[in-house]
């Protein structure tokens, strides 16, 4: 009975809250100065753990940072500019694609939105 006292808010603290999909299709990631070159910002998206990286041309991308093998989260590796899961070894290129499993199917792409000097990520690419 002492587990679950311990276990339960551990848990709680893991588990985001639930957001029906469609509910919130772009959420505020950052602002352009605090993101530097080849770095990456990890944050929570459609109720999933997500990446927005600043890439060494200057661009940005966005993917899912759940792997498609078990649902594990990946690490941003930037000497490489690749995303592995350390759980069970897959490794996905910057563009999201698997490029050693036993992920089969690459990462989840979202769109980024720059709005003055804030960062947005959605699931739809906005029509300017």
């Amino acid at each position: 009975m002492i587990a679950a006292y311990i276990v339960y808010p551990v848990l709680r603290f893991f588990t985001p809250p639930a957001v029906a999909l469609g509910e919130v299709d772009k959420v505020f990631v950052t602002t352009l100065d605090k993101m530097g070159l080849n770095t990456a910002k990890f944050f929570k998206f459609l109720d999933k753990p997500a990446v927005l990286v600043h890439l060494p041309d200057g661009k940005y991308t966005s993917l899912s940072a759940k792997c498609t093998h078990m649902g594990c989260t990946v690490a941003f590796q930037s000497k490489d500019d690749n995303f592995i899961c350390e759980c069970h070894g897959s490794i996905f290129n910057i563009d999201g694609k698997v490029l050693k499993g036993p992920a089969t199917r690459p990462l989840p792409v979202y769109y980024v939105d720059i709005e003055g000097n804030k960062i947005y990520v959605t699931v739809k690419k906005q029509l300017a």
